[in-house]
């Protein structure tokens, strides 16, 4: 879509009140800030504001929070926001309010062209609007406005737009586009979440393309050195809950780690700029309370055994550059927490980088967090230069009444090569091809334990794979009423299918497009024997064919398709399509299916008789009690739970800061595991084993207690200390019965499940389909 021009008129009248009413240009600084005029060597910097503080008759409402949960703040709207140019960039500079005209306007994010003749932003006219792009020309016309054009539009909200080669704009957006439906994470119970998109400078929607979703929110993107589009993606799978930074074609194909995979020093990255090959800034921070400030840290992911990879002059071509298990990370800003706690230097926002290396970033004093509007005090971010020499900062424009965000230096800059399309459809029905050369090939220095394991470097461990499961995430967009789904952290699951791994290693398998999903290799007896924790993702037609398990960044790529071809290959790849409503769901109760498998109605008919509320085996049951302090009120409750009750018995436990009503037998089984997780405090009584370990099957007292039996009549643990239970004991579970325990476990102990929540999948018009 390319709307019609907008026109911003800027009146004298009009300057003289946008220069007097942000010039509030107070010098408050903290004693490391100086107020002196500075020359950035750039002669305009572009940058929005953002209210926080509306003023009526019925009194002063602060809002610093409102998007608190959605990672960036794009769901907060106040009016009295702008689009600024100031010429030069210092204090006394002249400010130039671009969008005038939108006086109740909010905004989200804005760029520059690579020939600073244009920027494109996002803004929200007015509380009936959504965020939407739109692009201005950073020149007047003869008149003296500046031509705006909006480029999308539509029901939902599109932020943190970028440029990208070819003419292109990369930008995040909470449309939905599968049969799931809009996202909703799960761990901080936001209802929507947004994941990237792309449009042209010239079609605006009418080149719209969508691409694959993450299970919460994939924000902030940004350009890399190689034409490849970096963000942060907030990681939610299991006991993992972070922000990661990630990077894709501009196409939306192999999206991957870039850093904050391994032993990062802050929770979360944020608002990334790259600064040299592979070498980048951005902020370090928690993902909540911290309105998405905190310390600037420098994230170093070079391929630092290569010469030519810390060269910033040499030509990298055909060097493996990208070392994303190996990143450095230097906090610029080591007085800044890395928590939500108050900070003695207060917090940055949104740095970029000036011509001669110093930074350009949004930095406010104090305790920053979204507790100050209940003190009428919010935060003040203003607009400085970081010398990280001096850690100095050095005052640009500070407006007292409104945050300044984003600023970025209008400068011409070089335009990375284009990256032609590797994915030409928008077809859902099309599906992705993920697989492994070789699944044993692993750069993990991890070890397995449990079963036939005891302490097996993980590449030995793999040589016992038979199978990959590839299991489909979703969250509470698929449980109505419900936003968690049982006492762990574990999103909803449910298996595609498992794809054989051949005598070579190799695996292949089709699966549907768009949606995201993680891998467990898994042995002869059906236990994972490592669970994938973080989701991938593929494009219609995409082909994610990777070397092996985990394998380096840094060592040899995935050879051209057709040589020397795989027994995976030669085969053909398993497809793994089956529709949303058939796919295999292990949730512990209230399935609306009788027909379908649920964990209770085993337990019932097998366990409950001996393991109940008064017998556990043949002794009494026993209980312990645990206790919860409510951080509102600052009251105690305890907890009786019975050292293994199998039954369906209700009982009243404390979680995700509320109190549930579960079956006894999952709370028996998930809520030692629960404590170690430090959310409740043992009060009396002996803590029972780990009996059910989240996404660990292998390390369940449960799992091993029953035993399994392979395919070859072997035992996964030695029957003489563990007999195969409860047929010891008369009574006989079947072999699918024990892989349902098993993979109950293994998908993350999911109490709902779509199956059980009246979920219907989307069944409307394909929702990728080009628009006509």
């Amino acid at each position: 879509m390319n709307a019609g021009s907008i026109r911003s008129p800027l009146t004298a009248l009009g300057l003289a009140l946008a220069v007097l009413g942000g010039g509030v240009l107070g010098t408050g600084c903290s004693k490391d800030t100086t107020s002196d005029n500075v020359d950035i060597g750039v002669s305009s910097i572009i940058f929005v504001k953002r209210a926080h503080t509306v003023v009526t008759q019925a009194g002063v409402s602060i809002n610093v929070s409102g998007g608190q949960g959605q990672v960036i703040d794009y769901d907060r709207y106040v009016p009295g926001g702008s689009l600024n140019l100031l010429s030069p960039p210092r204090p006394d500079g002249k400010l130039i309010n671009l969008t005038a005209a939108f006086p109740t306007a909010d905004f989200n994010g804005v760029d520059v062209s690579f020939d600073a003749q244009q920027a494109v932003f996002s803004m929200k006219k007015d509380d009936n609007d959504h965020y939407h792009i739109y692009t201005i020309q950073l020149t007047p016309a003869a008149n003296g406005t500046y031509d705006i054009h909006q480029k999308t539009a539509g029901d939902y909200d599109d932020i943190n737009p970028m440029y990208a080669p070819g003419g292109r704009i990369i930008f995040g957006t909470n449309q939905m586009y599968t049969e799931m439906g809009t996202r909703a994470d799960e761990y901080e119970h936001g209802r929507v979440v947004t994941q990237l998109a792309s449009i042209t400078v010239d079609g605006g929607d009418a080149d719209r393309r969508l691409y694959s979703q993450n299970l919460s929110h994939t924000v902030a993107p940004f350009l890399r050195h190689d034409g490849k589009i970096g963000y942060s993606r907030w990681e939610h799978l299991g006991p993992t809950n972070d922000v990661k930074i990630m990077t894709m074609n501009p196409d939306g194909t192999q999206m991957i780690a870039v850093g904050g995979q391994h032993g990062k020093p802050v929770n979360s990255l944020v608002n990334i700029r790259e600064v040299a090959p592979n070498v980048m800034i951005g902020i370090g921070t928690t993902r909540n309370r911290t309105i998405h400030a905190g310390t600037l840290v420098k994230i170093d992911s070079r391929n630092h055994n290569d010469p030519v990879c810390l060269d910033p002059q040499a030509d990298q071509t055909g060097h493996a550059c990208l070392d994303e298990e190996h990143v450095t990370y230097q906090l610029l800003t080591p007085d800044v927490p890395t928590d939500n706690s108050p900070s003695p230097a207060g917090r940055y926002r949104e740095p970029s980088a000036l011509p001669d290396g110093r930074l350009l970033v949004s930095w406010a004093d104090g305790p920053v967090n979204d507790l100050n509007e209940t003190s009428m005090t919010p935060p003040n971010f203003g607009i400085y230069v970081f010398d990280a020499a001096s850690g100095k900062n050095q005052l640009i424009y500070n407006d007292r009444g409104m945050w300044s965000l984003g600023a970025l230096a209008v400068v011409v800059r070089k335009e990375p090569a284009l990256i032609g399309d590797l994915q030409r459809t928008a077809d859902s029905t099309q599906p992705a091809r993920i697989g492994s050369l070789n699944v044993t090939n692993t750069s993990l220095q991890e070890t397995v334990t449990g079963a036939q394991f005891k302490d097996t470097a993980l590449g030995d461990a793999l040589k016992g794979a038979v199978k990959v499961r590839v299991i489909e995430g979703f969250s509470s967009e698929a449980a109505k009423g419900v936003t968690m789904f049982g006492l762990t952290m574990h999103e909803g699951a449910a298996v595609l299918g498992e794809a054989t791994v051949n005598a070579d290693g190799s695996w292949l398998a089709d699966v549907p497009p768009y949606v995201p999903i993680h891998l467990q290799p898994i042995d002869k007896f059906g236990l994972a024997i490592r669970s994938q924790g973080t989701w991938i993702q593929g494009m219609p037609g995409e082909d994610r064919r990777c070397v092996g398990c985990h394998e380096s960044r840094t060592g040899q790529g995935v050879p051209a398709f057709g040589q020397n071809p795989t027994v995976a290959e030669q085969k053909g790849a398993e497809k793994l399509l089956i529709p949303v409503a058939d796919r295999a769901e292990y949730p512990w109760n209230k399935n609306d299916d009788p027909s379908k498998s649920f964990i209770q109605k085993i337990l019932t008919a097998k366990c409950a008789s001996c393991h109940n509320g008064t017998t556990n085996g043949n002794k009494p049951q026993e209980f312990y009690t645990v206790s919860m302090t409510s951080q509102t009120t600052g009251t105690t409750s305890v907890y009786k739970i019975p050292r293994l009750d199998l039954s369906d018995t209700p009982i009243t436990v404390y979680y995700d800061l509320k109190v549930q009503t579960l079956n006894s037998s999952y709370v028996s089984l998930f809520y030692p595991a629960t404590m170690e997780m430090g959310k409740v405090v043992l009060t009396s009584g002996t803590l029972p084993p780990l009996w059910a370990i989240p996404a660990n099957a292998r390390g369940s007292e449960m799992i091993a207690h029953i035993n399994v039996t392979a395919p070859d009549s072997t035992t996964a643990y030695p029957v003489t200390d563990h007999p195969m239970h409860p047929e010891n004991v008369g009574v006989t579970l079947t072999p699918d019965e024990r892989q349902a325990l098993i993979r109950s476990i293994d998908l993350g102990g999911q109490y709902y499940a779509r199956q059980n929540t009246g979920f219907v999948a989307f069944a409307g018009v394909d929702p990728v389909a080009p628009k006509k």
